[in-house]
């Protein structure tokens, strides 16, 4: 077990490397935890951090306060002492803010290494460090052979972010070479979220792309196909820094962790694939960087909102890979793109950019994916999985008040194609394609589950138990969509009316079609939350998809004749003045309730025990053999 100081724990990748460092290695190999002192600004935030990482109970990590901008790195002598006491040091700290002022990015990069450095120094003067690593970036240009320059001196224009941060890595090359102190230097290229689940918290970067794109600011790719953007994982980061922690012998060294140009997307083709996800038409040719670089200098170009230094993160040629490939082969790691998880990365990056913090849960539910779709989960309970399902102008947001009152149950809140975070399925059949991607999802879940759909959503969860009964041991449609509620709309109409909808516009609908009692009713939250909502193109598009196709009356074609009714329950709003309850439907279990369409925002506490008691007239507890997945 090595005791290892960290700077930039709270970071993007720092939050992955304290789970990769924290937590023991298995297979071959495996490895101790390790204990880590993290520097830290904010003890509160530090806090929360570990909850969403589930690691507040872990022993191996204490926070120490300070702040890199300081002398000392902020600290006390009480964290000076712990400081001291370390093994090895891994520096990352420092925004992920391309507009940083000269002053800032001198102090959070350049001042923060020379304070490094001197601790690193005392160490190796008192009792022997073993090793030294810094993340930097891929675009320095230094190395283990050129590390004798007076200082750094950059490129006209250069940035300060890019400048200070080039410059702190010659100065800690120039130190630590001289004191014989082992130094691996880390480069990562643009860092996005992780392998499996696409989330990422940092929208600079690749979200800057994203962010244009779906504003229709790209008719042009920048570069085009001769350029592209190297692009890692800050899971597969986070593991090679880990791989890099446990070298028992380290060698001064240089590592760019991303991958070879020929098979990584070129510009012009990652363009369009964001906006294929974005739902926005994509470029028809491309711009050479230069003049997109002067453009974005003028006073129209910084207009935009796009900062001419994102640019910088664009490149044209290779980069040197022996070094982090040696590690790849002797710690069996694979730092390639998951190109089949972009989809989901874009659309988690069109999400935040619409909702920031404010569409995001508390430290409760964890994010994930089953499947093709992202869902927020919650794991404590011993009773059946409860999977819920979101209907038009909503997502899983919505549905946290109810979800979170679902106790003694593991709890899948799922954002449906093109909502939420979940990239859309882009299929033929609008409808179809929703049905495919929950079914998917379920038999990647692989245990029985009940299934809680709400207005569309409960349309979708009726069709997946018709197509999967093993899978579904109960459901409980809310308000079910199980009639065309009005003539056919061009989604192109429908589009062109949300993206200019405004909050009175916004509730006048509400209550005119009975989603909700009266205006006291209406959750400030939800308003705000479908107003931001809209601010996507992909998600007005896809509401607009959906909407016009709930118009057409084959798009139903349930067989409510064979369903079993024990195993179906449904809630029927009595104020909904939109949907009413068919004929055909009207045999089966109904519990009728003096609430609007949207009763589960604004009723979660009824909603939710109403869910319970379903849940457990079904069988509430799992059996060993339910467990286990059904194929």
């Amino acid at each position: 077990m090595a005791h290892i100081f960290i700077t930039g724990g709270t970071g993007f990748i720092g939050r992955h490397v304290l789970r990769a460092l924290s937590l023991p290695g298995s297979g071959p190999g495996e490895w101790e935890s390790h204990r880590l002192t993290v520097l830290v600004r904010s003890l509160t935030r530090f806090n929360s951090i570990l909850k969403k990482e589930g690691l507040e109970y872990s022993p191996h990590i204490r926070p120490v306060k300070g702040d890199l901008s300081l002398p000392s790195l902020g600290l006390d002598d009480i964290g000076l002492e712990l400081a001291g006491q370390a093994d090895i040091l891994l520096h990352m700290g420092g925004p992920m803010d391309i507009g940083l002022g000269r002053e800032e990015a001198e102090n959070v990069f350049f001042r923060s290494s020379e304070e490094m450095v001197s601790l690193a120094k005392q160490i190796h003067k008192n009792r022997g460090l073993k090793h030294f690593i810094h993340l930097v970036g891929f675009k320095s240009p230094y190395h283990e052979k050129n590390a004798d320059l007076p200082e750094h001196i950059g490129h006209p224009g250069e940035p300060p972010y890019e400048n200070r941060k080039l410059a702190a890595d010659l100065q800690i090359r120039k130190a630590l070479y001289r004191e014989g102190i082992p130094l691996s230097v880390v480069n990562p290229s643009v860092v996005i979220g992780d392998s499996a689940t696409g989330v990422t918290e940092q929208t600079g970067g690749l979200g800057i792309l994203v962010d244009s794109v779906r504003r229709g600011l790209m008719p042009l790719s920048p570069g085009g196909t001769g350029h592209w953007l190297p692009m890692v994982h800050a899971d597969h980061a986070a593991a090679f820094i880990a791989a890099l922690v446990r070298e028992e012998e380290p060698a001064n060294g240089t590592y760019f962790l991303l991958d070879e140009k020929s098979g990584s997307p070129d510009m012009r083709e990652l363009a369009r694939s964001i906006a294929k996800e974005v739902r926005v038409r994509g470029p028809f040719g491309a711009m050479p960087l230069p003049l997109l670089t002067k453009a974005l200098g003028t006073k129209w170009g910084r207009k935009t909102g796009i900062p001419a230094e994102s640019l910088n993160f664009i490149a044209d040629g290779d980069f040197p890979l022996a070094s982090k490939q040696a590690v790849e082969r002797k710690y069996k790691l694979d730092t390639g793109l998951n190109r089949d998880i972009l989809p989901g990365t874009i659309a988690d990056l069109d999400y935040r950019l619409s909702h920031g913090e404010a569409g995001l849960p508390g430290a409760e539910f964890k994010p994930g994916r089953l499947g093709k779709l992202a869902v927020w989960s919650r794991q404590e309970g011993s009773g059946i999985p409860v999977v819920l399902l979101h209907g038009t102008f909503s997502g899983a947001f919505p549905l946290f008040p109810a979800a979170s009152r679902l106790n003694g149950h593991p709890v899948y809140a799922a954002d449906l194609p093109g909502f939420g975070r979940s990239p859309y399925h882009h299929g033929n059949d609008v409808i179809a394609g929703y049905v495919e991607a929950v079914t998917g999802a379920l038999m990647e879940l692989g245990e029985p589950v009940v299934l809680a759909g709400h207005s569309f959503g409960g349309l979708i969860a009726a069709k997946v138990m018709e197509r999967l009964p093993g899978y579904v041991r109960g459901a409980v449609l809310l308000q079910p969509a199980l009639h065309p509620a009005h003539a056919g709309v061009p989604a192109w109409i429908a589009g062109a009316y949300m993206k200019r909808m405004t909050e009175r516009a916004l509730v006048r609908k509400l209550l005119e079609s009975g989603s909700f009692a009266d205006e006291e009713q209406i959750p400030q939250e939800y308003v705000r939350y479908v107003l931001r909502d809209l601010a996507s193109p992909r998600v007005r598009k896809t509401n607009a998809d959906v909407f016009a196709a709930l118009g057409n009356a084959g798009a139903f074609g349930l067989s409510p004749g064979k369903w079993d009714t024990g195993k179906v329950r449904l809630i029927w709003g009595g104020l909904d003045r939109r949907y009413r309850l068919p004929q055909a439907f009207r045999h089966l279990p109904v519990t009728e309730i003096p609430a609007g369409h949207q009763f589960p925002i604004s009723h979660p506490d009824l909603t939710a025990g109403l869910i319970l008691a379903h849940a457990e007239n079904c069988g509430s507890e799992r059996t060993a053999m339910e467990r286990q997945p059904l194929f």
